[in-house]
């Protein structure tokens, strides 16, 4: 009976010292809230002298509140900028103009400027592996035309804090538009360190008059002289951004990757070129990567289904045989779409779509016979494509209004 309960006073005692110890370790660190200064978004560029220039945007909590309520006169957020030989030493050296310590716990978004992607990226990812207080999931994004930290310091409506803005926006143009990912720190990270596939990073471009993007009174206007569109895919070889995909040519690479969610393809009608509007609301790719004498095959089966929002001319909806041949003309664009993407891919060595992650998971003997030489293997790849999409609605209405008795 003594032994037992010396053993629970042993036990007892233990717990007291493990839980004591956890009340200690988690207080020796701690920093107050009113002390920190949370940092929502981060442009990331090179000069020409080698250096990064570090754009931090921080969250000023009395102006959001206001902002919040509806009142308030100061911008709801303030950019501080340095520059700096290394990512840490910027960080560090921000303190000299910010009365608090930046916090990235809450860090949304990543704005890169071209120049430091034309340059390299994988150097960066170093530091947000390390940190423990950056979020590997925050979005990456590649600037164009205007410097990352303009387009850190824009003004936006409808959302107080920017970054939450652009993180609404990739949602809703990769639901809805379906032109572009939404690719995060460590998704990028991954593709650096796998030789079968190339990093692929949605841009951000800067609309309209810029002179003044940081005014809060353009908040206050009905139509603001600009506005930020989340556009285009950067491709990248060796860490190096080497080229875009714009327009049908990034839908295609989002029909080949398996990322189609919902986007709009115009069709012909009767004698109008874009006369129907066809919502893709579903989109499944399957793709095969094999070697054939030494050559690299690439299969791609895209099977899709889609429904018919607009008609600008009378053609019989109700007819099998109209309906075949708009799935026809449908598929014959979704293969344009996918085959310019490859192409262009193809002409600057980049693998963006993972065809040499496809054949290292399913024929890794052969895989390890060309990994060496897979930029070449890609480039010189073979590529077939099939398409088949099916019409299943017309909307609410069966018969257009234009069509003739």
């Amino acid at each position: 009976m003594r032994a037992r309960l010396r053993i629970v006073k042993i036990i007892l005692a233990a717990a007291v010292l493990v839980a004591s110890a956890s009340l200690v370790t988690g207080c020796w660190n701690s920093r107050e809230l009113n002390m920190l200064a949370i940092v929502t978004a981060m442009a990331i560029d090179k000069t020409d002298k080698d250096e990064y220039t570090l754009a931090f945007q921080v969250v000023m909590p009395g102006e959001l509140s206001n902002s919040v309520k509806g009142g308030g006169g100061g911008a709801p957020f303030s950019v501080y900028t340095v520059k700096s030989k290394t990512l840490f030493e910027g960080i560090r050296k921000a303190s000299k103009q910010v009365p608090r310590q930046l916090f990235f716990s809450h860090i949304q978004v990543v704005i890169l400027g071209e120049r430091l992607a034309q340059s390299g990226i994988e150097e960066i990812f170093d530091f947000f592996e390390r940190s423990h207080e950056v979020r590997l999931t925050s979005m990456l994004l590649v600037a164009r035309g205007a410097t990352p930290e303009k387009l850190v310091s824009t003004l936006v409506p409808l959302a107080p804090i920017q970054a939450e803005a652009l993180m609404g926006s990739a949602e809703f143009t990769t639901k809805l538009w379906s032109s572009s990912p939404a690719i995060g720190i460590d998704d990028a990270i991954r593709k650096l360190i796998n030789p079968g596939v190339e990093p692929s990073i949605s841009g951000l471009r800067l609309f309209g008059d810029d002179q003044d993007v940081s005014s809060k009174s353009n908040l206050e206007k009905t139509r603001p002289p600009y506005h930020l569109e989340i556009t285009g895919v950067a491709m990248f070889r060796e860490g190096k951004l080497v080229g875009w995909l714009d327009n049908n040519k990034a839908r295609g690479y989002m029909f080949i990757i398996n990322r189609i969610s919902s986007t709009v393809m115009n069709l012909s009608c009767q004698d109008m070129l874009e006369g129907l509007a066809l919502e893709v609301i579903k989109s499944k790719t399957k793709t095969d990567v094999s070697m054939q004498n030494g050559r690299v095959k690439v299969k791609i089966n895209v099977m899709a289904e889609g429904n018919v929002s607009e008609v600008k001319c009378g053609v019989p909806l109700s007819d099998l045989e109209v309906l075949n041949k708009m799935e026809k003309e449908w598929g014959d664009a979704a293969i344009a779409d996918m085959m310019g993407a490859i192409k262009s891919a193809q002409s600057l060595h980049a693998d963006v779509f993972g065809f040499g992650e496809v054949l290292q998971r399913r024929h890794p003997k052969q895989w390890r016979k060309v990994q060496d030489q897979w930029k070449d293997k890609f480039t010189d790849a073979e590529v077939s494509i099939t398409f088949q999409g099916q019409i299943l609605r017309t909307g609410m209405r069966g018969k257009s209004l234009l069509e003739k008795p």
